[in-house]
């Protein structure tokens, strides 16, 4: 009889550790979260024209950037489970074409480079392995000729885009797909006069350059 009632209470002290045992191991789970990602792609980024007056550095036409590889990386801070700030970096080499008003294309020499370094954020939809997101983020466009005798503008821009995560069982190591829009405004050399009370002003219109990229790359998770 005292055997019997020794070996019970040691029985029911080994259910309960084995049912302790997914809590604690949920508990190593959570502990092990990663807070940083880094995320090195490439893709085709297309798009980008910028119509051209007379008056201006420019024959009467419209420039244009044909498209071509795009590459950069992103640096993630995940602020939760389902979201992230990041600081963004993307540079495409190109040439640039001047489609004239008066008809014809030239091809100008030097080719052309375009870079973007961008902050924002994203926001994962589910804590699976795949993973659709939204982003958007702020920041500047530096717009380089390649030409000596041409110097480089830079300008505010922002940009919008979705994709999806796709997360290993490790969450170590993971794939990303972007397809993102940038927008850069660019005056439009035309200008307009309103007046009131009190008195008249002069106004410079906006030209708005977008692109679009599709791009693909490995995250990795620490």
């Amino acid at each position: 009889m005292f055997r019997i009632s020794l070996t019970c209470p040691l029985i029911a002290v080994g259910v309960a550790l084995g049912l302790r045992a997914p809590a604690v191991q949920a508990q190593l789970v959570e502990v092990q979260e990663t807070r940083f990602e880094i995320t090195p792609f490439v893709g085709y980024q297309w798009g980008g024209s910028l119509e051209t007056d007379v008056g201006g550095g420019f024959p009467a036409g419209e420039l244009q950037t044909p498209g071509s590889v795009g590459w950069g990386g992103i640096l993630s801070f995940r602020t939760s489970p389902a979201s992230a700030v990041e600081l963004t970096y993307l540079r495409q080499d190109t040439d640039i074409e001047l489609d004239r008003a008066t008809g014809g294309t030239t091809e100008l020499e030097g080719g052309f480079a375009i870079n973007y370094i961008q902050a924002g954020g994203i926001w994962e939809f589910g804590q699976r392995q795949l993973r659709p997101f939204i982003s958007g983020s702020l920041g500047i466009g530096i717009f380089d000729p390649k030409a000596e005798s041409l110097g480089s503008d830079t300008r505010f821009s922002w940009t919008v885009g979705t994709g999806a995560k796709y997360m290993f069982k490790s969450g170590r190591v993971g794939v990303r797909a972007d397809l993102r829009l940038w927008v850069t405004p660019f005056p439009s050399g035309e200008y307009a006069t309103w007046c009131d009370f009190y008195g008249c002003f002069v106004a410079e219109g906006t030209e708005w350059v977008t692109q679009g990229t599709a791009a693909g790359g490995l995250v990795f998770a620490f």
